[in-house]
């Protein structure tokens, strides 16, 4: 036997006190001068002698329940062997098999298999237990079961998915399942222990409870090579894939090049151990449209899932875009311009034009419109922009100088008030508010640097969308659907008449990202991490359809959901006449398949056993250990017991009192 917590011993310096009281009952304080007692007659000594008795018995009981309550504190525990504990009460017990990515190297997954199938060899008759899959999402397979039949079938309807497993997040998720367990759990984790799903702070791994935590290993020796970047430009089609090796061993692969489903070229790959070698392929000669591209290594390994990674490039298309300017020397649309011809990567072919030519332009010929000031449009050119928008065209709507005399915003109509600041000279405000979470705003916190001396206050309709504000709770930003199209309003100039922004560095990633937005996301080629989203309104979905890497749609016509990117390969985006991919790769950190060392998975192990605790019935079968049964349960019992019978006796006591005074 073991006492968990000897110290509280110290409470039985508690029994002084029925002692104590006990005595003074013993005593009568009401003592009587009497002249002589010899006429008096003899009591009866059997009922003294019976009060003794009761006063002995009453003691005793008092004594006892000090003392077990007291042995309840100190929690004796009885070390018994195995089968015997194992008899004696019901465990819970609850199986993780780890799901990751790297349980599909080598034999990892037939290992974790026996290893479940050990486990419920090794449950006693009256145990119950339950699967659970933890993977991107921790689910329970099986409810508690006593049915071993059912259990083992349950394991041939999991298997390792595409997604790497933190381990700290996966004893978080647990906890939940753990407290709703109405018996002792002892939780079984089938893993490869793999070294990259530690989490940072090592107390993450213990177990929230009183859990037993039993981690089956399953990690062999496997080696891994894995292709770790991919990266191409579609300027001037060059393509670089860095491969990386995870084996103590040389290797040499091949690395096949391949575009929209052909192959182009090879390359020999040779890797020392643990070596990572770049390798660099001829000059793409990229097609129309995006372009599916894939880098393999062969012969593949025991994790195939990072032998393959693909890339979405799109040529750059010129595309033709229309700035309207204020002045006839075309000055406030200079910086736009400017900025617009250093975007390669959006191919852009920015043409200015004074607004006086507006009437006469064929819009339809441009991907979008700037006007770079409102106030310059006549009513012939409000109307063709107008109609333009209206028909699907996008616009960018600054507000410079000549938008004073305005009294409502052209195209949108919304209700102008003068200008704000000015005047002063030094007077300025800077930007207060700003949705970074807009496709236009995303990483462009910088914005917040620009002074702005002079803007125009706009009163935003209900159909507006505010995603930029001043300091002084005026909108800089706006953005509206009209028609088929739509029209980002901003309310300063876009050159230096009325801020500083034209000469921020951030200027041209933010007319970069307007662009973009203007273009319907679609300006940039596209790489997704695995488990992201693609946000409806940051894709400019709009009657469109994404189709899955097997071709099947994703997200029906119409729909306002986000699609998660859970499968590898190219997601396709269909509608609004245009066809864009999305490539999704492999996370590389699941590439890494070197386990825990033995010494910190001891450690975790050990986290999750209870004070002075050894293995349950469970995980000591096929030893000689033995393992605890506590016995603070029972001794509680008995202090309740205790407790009635010396109440009871009390009662009985003062009844007897009451009918001799009587």
């Amino acid at each position: 036997m073991t006492l968990l917590a000897p110290l509280f011993f110290a409470g039985l310096l508690a029994i002084g006190l029925p002692l104590w009281l006990h005595r003074l009952s013993a005593e009568n304080p009401n003592k009587q001068r009497f002249s002589s007692l010899m006429l008096l007659e003899a009591g009866e000594p059997r009922r003294v002698l019976a009060k003794t008795l009761q006063y002995l018995l009453l003691l005793a009981l008092r004594i006892a329940v000090i003392t077990l309550l007291v042995l309840a504190f100190v929690q004796p525990t009885l070390w018994r062997p195995p089968q015997a504990a194992a008899s004696g009460s019901a465990r819970m017990h609850i199986i993780v098999l780890d799901t990751s990515a790297s349980m599909a190297a080598g034999d990892r997954w037939d290992r974790a298999l026996d290893a479940a199938d050990d486990i419920v060899d090794s449950l006693a008759s009256e145990d119950r237990a339950e699967l659970i899959a933890a993977g991107r999402v921790v689910e329970v397979v099986t409810a508690p079961t006593l049915d071993r039949a059912a259990l083992r079938q349950s394991f041939a309807t999991v298997e390792p998915g595409v997604f790497p497993l933190d381990f700290g997040q996966l004893m978080r998720a647990l906890d939940g399942i753990v407290r709703g367990a109405d018996l002792p759990v002892v939780l079984h984790l089938v893993t490869d222990a793999q070294a990259t799903g530690l989490p940072t702070r090592f107390g993450e791994l213990a177990p929230r409870g009183a859990v037993e935590l039993a981690i089956h290993d399953v990690a062999g020796g496997e080696g891994n090579v894995a292709i770790e970047t991919l990266a191409g430009s579609a300027l001037d089609g060059s393509l670089t894939a860095t491969v990386q090796s995870f084996d103590a061993s040389a290797r040499v692969k091949t690395a096949r090049l391949e575009q929209n489903g052909a192959l182009v070229e090879e390359r020999t790959v040779e890797l020392a151990p643990g070596a990572r070698a770049q390798v660099s392929f001829g000059v793409l000669t990229l097609a129309a449209g995006p372009n599916r591209v894939r880098v393999s290594l062969a012969p593949g390994d025991d994790l195939p899932f990072d032998d393959t990674r693909i890339l979405a490039l799109r040529r750059p298309e010129p595309r033709p875009v229309l700035l309207v300017a204020g002045d006839l020397r075309l000055q406030d649309a200079f910086f736009v311009d400017a900025a617009m011809v250093s975007l390669a990567a959006l191919a852009l072919e920015p043409q200015t034009i004074a607004a006086d030519a507006l009437a006469e332009t064929a819009l339809e010929d441009y991907e979008f419109v700037v006007v770079a000031d409102a106030g310059a449009l006549d009513d012939a050119a409000r109307a063709a922009v107008t109609d333009y928008v209206a028909s699907g065209g996008a616009l960018l709507l600054g507000l410079g100088p000549r938008s004073l005399s305005l009294a409502e915003v052209p195209v949108t109509g919304e209700t102008l008030g003068g200008s704000g600041l000015g005047g002063d000279g030094d007077a300025y405000t800077s930007i207060g508010t700003l949705d970074a979470s807009h496709p236009a705003l995303r990483g462009l916190d910088a914005l917040r640097a620009a002074k702005f001396f002079r803007y125009m206050p706009v009163t935003p309709d209900p159909a507006d969308a505010v995603v930029m504000s001043l300091e002084t709770g005026a909108p800089l930003l706006l953005e509206r659907a009209f028609g088929d199209g739509r029209v980002l309003l901003f309310t300063s100039s876009l050159d230096r008449e009325w801020n500083d922004l034209a000469v921020q560095p951030v200027y041209v990633p933010f007319i970069a990202a307007l662009s973009n937005h203007l273009l319907g996301g679609a300006g940039f080629s596209s790489e997704a991490e695995l488990g992201s989203t693609l946000a409806l309104r940051a894709l400019g979905l709009q009657g469109g359809q994404i189709f899955d890497p097997a071709g099947e749609p994703a997200l029906g016509l119409g729909g306002t959901d986000d699609v998660l990117l859970d499968e590898l390969g190219f997601y396709e985006l269909v509608g609004g006449g245009r066809n864009e991919i999305v490539a999704v790769n492999f996370d590389v950190r699941e590439s890494n398949l070197e386990p825990v060392d033995a010494a910190t998975l001891e450690r975790w192990q050990a986290l999750g056993q209870p004070s002075a605790a050894a293995p349950t019935a469970a995980s000591a079968a096929g030893t000689d250990e033995t393992v605890p049964t506590p016995l603070g349960y029972w001794i509680l019992f008995l202090v309740l017991a205790g407790l009635g019978v010396e109440s009871w006796v009390g009662n009985w006591h003062l009844r007897i009192r009451r009918g001799m005074a009587a």
